[in-house]
């Protein structure tokens, strides 16, 4: 079972935040059922920061760039 629910899972090839909406200070990506593929590209935008949290730790930061 464990390994079917696996190959279920979908595979993100681009993490990016589009939205252009003023006055949001922390979004968090919708993960539920989801992987981030190998070789996957994260877009960070000039006016962002990305945090990646691990079962509540901070597990790496990035700035502006892709």
């Amino acid at each position: 079972m464990a390994l079917m629910d696996f190959i279920k899972k979908q595979f993100i090839d681009i993490l990016e935040w589009t939205e252009d909406g003023d006055g949001t200070l922390a979004w968090r990506y919708p993960m539920a059922g989801m992987e981030i593929q190998n070789g996957g590209t994260l877009v960070v935008r000039e006016s962002q920061m990305a945090v990646f949290v691990n079962e509540g730790q901070v597990a790496d930061v990035f700035g502006p760039g892709t």
